[in-house]
């Protein structure tokens, strides 16, 4: 029989529909490379050389010595060429006639995760992949003295079927000056349970899937890599610290370098099975003013299939394998050292 499972924090619904699971080998993706990919494209304006193609870099770990917007650097930021925010505007709300509107003010940003065209991150070396993951926690802190900025996403979408227009290794950042209606139907979510049962949800998630064992992909000492219950997407996974934290910079150097390196091996092990999936990822860092309540999360999901009619028009999620399929086909993966 299909299942219909609630989310425990959002309870939002998604059909398991077992009578239509599929194998990992049954997912082909259009965005594999027909052949292999340099190390550098002389244009991409990501990579090393080209770096007169970008808007001036605002951050960087780069070589002692080396000037800004020059050859040197191994993880850059950059303002986004075409952003989705302004940095610069008008925040009060206006009216026009029945409506609301006002100026688009945020923060966008591109970190740029290697110098090397070819380095994606099941590939890169783990201290490369630590360096992009130190660069995330090094933004976040300096835009949180950012007063207009209410939420701070972090998010990396690879290939073109997940949004990537440029091939080139690279992560994004939105800063908003509002909490966007996911994650304030995530809080509500955890506001309810609390009330309801008196600790946090994914304190429960994390003691039960723990116990259960069949959704766990793998376990470090601080944080639980495991595909969700009600998963939407095929093969989605995520990562949770096991005790409480907000901000991804709020981690020390060794608890940073731990996450780091099981997001790169959940990574490593989608594309073992799934032979480079297109995906979306999407950190979850404490909107300003829920830092009390607020877990930091990471969630993966591949887009192997497209929401259709039936999930445009409800809302409600069809996800064509069981999670506890996923993680055991995520668990038996053979995948290369780092």
């Amino acid at each position: 029989m299909p299942e219909i499972r609630w989310d425990i924090i959002t309870e939002e619904r998604v059909i398991i529909a077992t009578e239509r699971s599929r194998r990992p080998h049954d997912f082909q993706s259009a965005d594999s490379p027909a052949a292999p990919t340099p190390e550098y494209v002389p244009n991409c304006p990501f990579c090393v050389g080209n770096e007169s193609m970008t808007p001036p870099e605002v951050d960087a770990y780069r070589e002692a010595g080396t000037a800004p917007d020059t050859p040197g650097w191994r993880v850059r930021v950059v303002p986004n060429k075409f952003p989705a925010l302004a940095p610069d505007g008008n925040l009060h709300p206006r009216e026009q006639g029945i409506y609301m509107l006002a100026d688009g003010v945020g923060v966008h940003e591109v970190i740029i995760e290697t110098p090397k065209h070819n380095e994606t991150p099941p590939r890169a070396a783990p201290e490369q992949w630590r360096l992009v993951i130190q660069m995330y926690g090094r933004r976040l802190q300096r835009l949180a003295s950012d007063e207009r900025l209410k939420t701070v996403l972090i998010f990396r979408n690879e290939g073109k079927t997940a949004g990537a227009s440029l091939e080139h290794p690279h992560s994004q950042l939105v800063g908003l000056t509002f909490t966007p209606p996911l994650v304030q139907r995530h809080i509500e979510g955890v506001q309810r349970y609390y009330s309801r049962h008196g600790k946090h949800p994914f304190e429960a998630i994390i003691a039960h899937e723990l116990r259960e064992g069949v959704r766990v992909v793998r376990q470090t000492e601080h944080f639980m890599l495991y595909a969700p219950f009600a998963a939407r997407a095929p093969y989605e996974l995520a990562i949770l610290p096991l005790s409480p934290i907000a901000r991804l910079e709020q981690m020390d150097e060794a608890t940073l370098a731990e996450f780091a390196d099981l997001l790169q091996d959940a990574l490593k092990r989608l594309d073992a099975l799934l032979k480079n999936p297109p995906y979306n990822y999407m950190l979850f860092n404490a909107p300003s003013g829920y830092e009390a309540e607020f877990w930091l999360h990471l969630r993966i999901a591949p887009r192997l299939s497209i929401d259709a009619g039936f999930e445009l028009g409800s809302g409600v999620g069809i996800n064509i394998t069981a999670p506890e399929d996923a993680a055991q086909y995520l668990r038996e993966v053979a995948i290369e050292p780092s």
